[in-house]
């Protein structure tokens, strides 16, 4: 890594102990199990654990350095390796990781918005990997930990960084742009994920709006979803920026044609002069957004049209998102990574599409983090269950249980568990074969744990 002490001693309110000791830094870790030799810890104090309490446990498996808070300097200052103390572990970890960042030429894109992060990130990823050497993030890692440990992985090869943000409180984005420095952004969407933590849609629009602020006041480059007028608003203020969307004008238009009957969308995509036919492998007809959003990334970065094509008809569903199992004569769509009110429609509205079936069933958890309004959106469930003539729901939580009073009312078959392996049983006895099933919960519920027990 291209880290030197002089990196190290840029750290705001930073003091260096022990520089005799300092030796060149191979990785950076904020996980003690996973500690390499030659990493630089830093001791993160979290919800359920401190990282100091691990410091003579990572120093014993070859850690060259720590960081620490200053409170803690005196308990490690006789050790044999060179000591970073500062005022907080987590803000020096991304004040370290934009001193990196910044040692290379690379392009980068940040992705954020309330559903879909993940998928667009990941096609944006295929799309422009055709023509450039680039880093993304893996899986989720979007967060102050996230984005920081992504930036450490670039090399003098990457071309474009492909940077996921997620975020739950406000002014969290803005530190995630200090931290990376953007040079495009894009907001998937806005909808009510983590709106406990927000004022209610209109918080949320501003905190994810804070990407086009900072890409405002840098001159940077916005790839606006024109589908959604908050997200338009938010892009006023941008002096470079394309559109894109399905409705209205846009700069990259798309055009809907059709889901197949295992619910694979179909769609087009028209910009200057070029028209595309493009068959996707995922599900419902939202994930064709995602499509849609790197395309127009493709379009941006100059990769030929039949390279968009081929990268977008050759993706796969990642676990756990819109995933379709098949086992014993039952399919299953695996929407278990995490759940909010519009995920939870767009779900069901994919389910209500998938036809042929003798039975319909849908598995659901707890969606969290949805503050005052939480009642009346698990109520809302059962209008998502009944449109797709969901023949039974299954309701796992303390949250559902709104769900399943409402479902009970309206003449829903349903039934609410407290045990995932009741749960798990009930789902056995109902379901036969030529069965469809939707199995989706926030990320605490873990509800691919029914789908191992099903498969058992």
């Amino acid at each position: 890594m291209k880290i030197t002490l002089q990196d190290i001693q840029k750290i705001k309110s930073s003091e260096v102990v022990n520089t005799n000791y300092f030796r060149s830094i191979k990785g950076i870790s904020i996980d003690s199990r996973k500690v390499k030799k030659g990493d630089l810890f830093f001791a993160i104090k979290g919800d359920n654990f401190d990282g100091h309490d691990f410091v003579t446990d990572v120093l014993k498996k070859g850690a060259v350095g720590i960081v620490i808070s200053k409170e803690n300097i005196e308990k490690f200052k006789y050790t044999k390796s060179f000591i970073v103390a500062v005022h907080d572990t987590t803000i020096a970890l991304g004040d370290l990781a934009n001193i990196y960042r910044k040692k290379f030429k690379v392009k980068i894109i940040a992705i954020t918005g309330s559903n879909g992060k993940t998928t667009t990130k990941e096609m944006i990823a295929a799309v422009l990997s055709q023509k450039y050497t680039l880093l993304k993030t893996e899986g989720s890692l979007n967060n102050h930990f996230g984005v920081p440990l992504t930036l450490f992985r670039l090399n003098d090869n990457h071309e474009i960084a492909v940077i996921e943000m997620g975020i739950n409180h406000p002014g969290e984005l803005t530190r995630l742009c200090e931290i990376a420095e953007p040079d495009f952004g894009c907001i998937t969407n806005i909808g009510n994920a983590h709106v406990e933590f927000f004022d209610g849609i209109e918080g949320i629009a501003k905190a994810k709006g804070e990407l086009f602020d900072y890409l405002a006041t840098t001159n940077g480059f916005g790839l606006v979803n024109g589908d959604d007028k908050r997200i338009r608003l938010k892009a006023k203020r941008l002096k470079q920026k394309l559109t894109y969307g399905y409705t209205g004008r846009a700069d990259i238009k798309g055009k809907f044609i059709e889901l197949n009957k295992n619910a694979n969308p179909h769609f087009s995509v028209s910009y200057r002069n070029c028209s595309l036919d493009i068959y996707l492998k995922t599900f419902g007809k939202h994930t064709s957004y995602n499509a849609l959003c790197a395309a127009a990334f493709g379009s941006k970065f100059g990769v030929p049209s039949r390279k968009i094509k081929a990268a977008l008809e050759s993706y796969s569903t990642l676990e756990k998102r819109m995933q379709v199992l098949r086992f014993n004569g039952i399919t299953v769509l695996n929407d278990s990574y995490n759940a909010n009110p519009d995920s939870m429609k767009a779900a069901f509205d994919t389910l209500s599409l998938m036809n042929g079936f003798d039975l319909k069933i849908a598995a659901v958890g707890d969606m969290l983090e949805l503050g005052k309004n939480s009642k009346k959106f698990h109520e809302q469930l059962v209008d998502f269950a009944k449109k797709a003539k969901v023949d039974y729901l299954l309701c796992y939580g303390e949250l559902t249980k709104h769900t399943n009073r409402r479902a009970k009312e309206l003449n829903l078959k349903s039934f609410r568990f407290s045990d995932k392996k009741k749960l798990t049983e009930k789902l056995n006895s109902l379901m036969k074969k030529n069965s469809v099933m939707l199995v989706k919960g926030s990320r605490k519920m873990k509800m691919e744990e029914i789908l191992e027990s099903i498969k058992k």
